[in-house]
C-alpha cells in the first residue's frame, strides 16, 4: 500500500549531503523542500515537490492507497533520541526538592541518593512492573515525536538485576514500534555491598554479568560513568574489553561532573558515542572530531540538576559529528519530551535550529548505529517521521514549550495521532 502526502509547506529531508551523518558546517544543511511531498510504504518510496511526485504518480502508473493533505503543516524525520534511562522503578522527586533548596547532585549522591535511590526501588520491581514503567514513558516520547530510542540498563546493580531490566527492554522491543537499541550498563556507579572493594565489583561486571548479558543476547551496547567519583579510564578500559569480546559496541558516560579524559578516551577505543560532555576538554574535543565518535549532548540534565551546557560551539566548528538526546531518567533529567531538548539547545547552547534537527535525527540515528535505516527522509529508507502543526520547522523552536506533533509515523504506519479537539 502506498500513501501519498502532498502539499507539505515545510519538509525538512536531511537527504542531501552525507546520508549516515552530519558534522561542522554540513549541519546546517537540512534540505527543506516548500509544497513537499512524500510517497511511501514501509518504505519512502519518493521525497520532493507536490508538483513532481504527481508527475511520477503518473509516469510510474503507481497505486496511491492513501492521499493526505498537509496543508499548513511541517514534516520532518522522527527523533531519534540516543540516551535514556526509561527501565526504572521508584521515583526521585524528593531529591529534587532538595535541589531546588540548595543541596546539590553531587553531594546527594554522596549520601547514598541518585542512582543509589532508584537502585533500590529497581531491585525490587518485578519484570512485569519495569515493562510497564518504561512502556509508559516510552509512547509519551512517542507522542512528543521519538521513533528511535535508545534504553539502559544500570539501576539494579546486581547481575540478575541487570538481566531483569535488559529483558523488559527486550519486551519493549517487542510490544512498541519504536526502533529500540538496548545498552547494558553494569557500571553505572558502585552498589553499597561493594563501596570498600571496587575491583572486586569490576570483576563481577566482567566476569559474570557481560557474559550472562551476552548468552541471552541481551544488549547491543556496553556503557559506563567514567567520571569524578565513578569510574576510572583504567576500571572502563577493562569493562569495555570485556564487552568487545562478546560483541558489544561501547558508548560512554563521559566528563559530565569533571573532566578526567572520558571523551578523548571514547575516541581513542572507537566507542560509538560520548555523552554528556559538560566538561569535555579542547583536547578531548579535537579528538572526537578526527574520530567516528558521535559527541552526544543533553541540556535537559545540565536544565534539571544546574550544571554548564556542554560546549556545543566548540564542538560543531571543531567538526564533531555532535547529537541531542534527552538522558529521560528519574534523577537528572526527568523528560522524555524531544522538543523541548531542541528548545535549551537552541537557546542555552546557541546551536541553530537547523543543527539542533539535525542533531536530534540523523546523528542520533547515527549514535545508534541507524542512520543506515532512518534519521532522514530518503528513498530506501524507512518512513519514520512527524506531522507538525506548523507552517515552518522554525516554528517548531518559536512557539516554545508546548506539542506541536499532529501525527507520528512509523516504518509507514500513523503511530501517533495527537488531537486538538474540545468538547465545551
Amino acid at each position: 500500500m502506498l500513501t501519498f502526502i502532498k502539499n507539505i509547506s515545510s519538509l525538512c529531508t536531511l537527504s542531501s549531503g552525507n546520508p549516515i551523518a552530519r558534522r561542522g558546517d554540513e549541519m546546517q544543511n537540512i534540505t527543506e523542500i516548500k509544497n513537499g511531498a512524500i510517497i511511501f510504504n514501509e518504505k519512502i518510496e519518493f521525497v520532493g515537490t507536490t508538483e513532481e511526485a504527481q508527475k511520477r504518480i503518473v509516469e510510474k502508473q503507481l497505486k496511491i492507497d492513501k492521499t493526505i493533505d498537509a496543508t499548513g503543516k511541517t514534516i520532518i524525520p522522527g527523533f531519534c533520541d540516543s540516551h535514556t534511562h526509561i527501565v526504572f522503578a521508584g521515583d526521585r522527586s524528593d531529591e529534587f526538592a532538595r535541589r531546588l533548596r540548595g543541596v546539590t547532585y553531587k553531594e546527594i549522591a554522596e549520601e547514598g541518593g541518585g542512582i543509589l535511590h532508584t537502585m533500590k526501588a529497581t531491585r525490587k520491581a518485578s519484570l512485569e512492573e519495569l515493562v510497564q514503567a518504561g512502556k509508559k514513558l516510552a509512547l509519551s516520547a512517542m507522542k512528543y515525536g521519538t521513533t528511535s530510542i535508545e534504553i539502559k540498563s544500570g539501576y539494579s546493580l546486581t547481575t540478575e538485576g541487570e538481566l531483569n531490566q535488559l529483558r523488559a527492554i527486550k519486551q519493549l522491543k517487542k510490544e512498541l514500534p519504536l526502533n529500540i537499541r538496548s545498552t547494558f550498563m553494569g557500571a553505572h556507579d558502585f552498589p553499597p555491598e561493594y563501596k570498600n572493594n571496587r575491583e572486586k565489583y569490576v570483576d563481577l561486571i566482567i566476569n559474570e554479568m557481560i557474559p550472562a548479558v551476552a548468552e541471552e543476547k541481551l544488549a547491543d551496547y556496553c556503557d559506563a560513568f567514567i567520571d569524578e567519583g565513578y569510574y576510572t579510564l583504567d576500571e572502563a578500559e577493562k569493562i569495555f574489553e570485556a564487552a568487545k569480546k562478546y560483541g558489544m559496541k561501547i558508548r560512554t558516560h563521559s566528563d559530565e561532573m569533571a573532566d578526567v579524559g572520558a571523551a578523548g578516551f571514547s575516541a581513542d577505543i572507537g566507542a560509538v558515542s560520548a555523552d554528556h560532555l559538560l566538561f569535555a576538554s579542547d583536547k578531548s574535543i579535537v579528538k572526537m572530531a578526527k574520530s567516528d565518535i558521535v559527541a552526544t549532548m543533553m541540556p535537559a540534565t545540565a536544565y534539571f540538576i544546574r550544571m554548564p551546557y556542554a560546549p556545543a560551539r566548540k564542538m560543531i566548528k571543531a567538526g564533531c559529528c555532535v547529537a541531542l538526546a534527552s538522558d529521560c531518567n528519574p534523577g537528572s533529567s526527568f523528560t522524555e519530551n524531544m522538543q523541548l531538548v531542541l528548545s535549551l539547545a537552541v537557546i542555552n547552547m546557541k546551536m541553530t535550529a537547523e543543527e539542533s534537527l539535525t542533531a536530534a535525527t540523523l546523528n542520533g540515528a547515527k549514535a545508534m548505529n541507524l542512520s543506515e535505516v532512518t534519521g532522514s527522509l530518503a528513498p530506501g529508507k524507512q518512513a519514520d517521521f512527524i506531522i507538525a502543526n506548523v507552517n515552518s520547522y522554525v516554528d517548531i523552536f518559536y512557539h516554545f514549550g508546548i506539542n506541536h506533533v499532529d501525527e507520528v509515523w512509523i516504518k509507514g504506519k500513523n503511530i501517533v495521532k495527537n488531537t486538538s479537539e474540545f468538547s465545551i
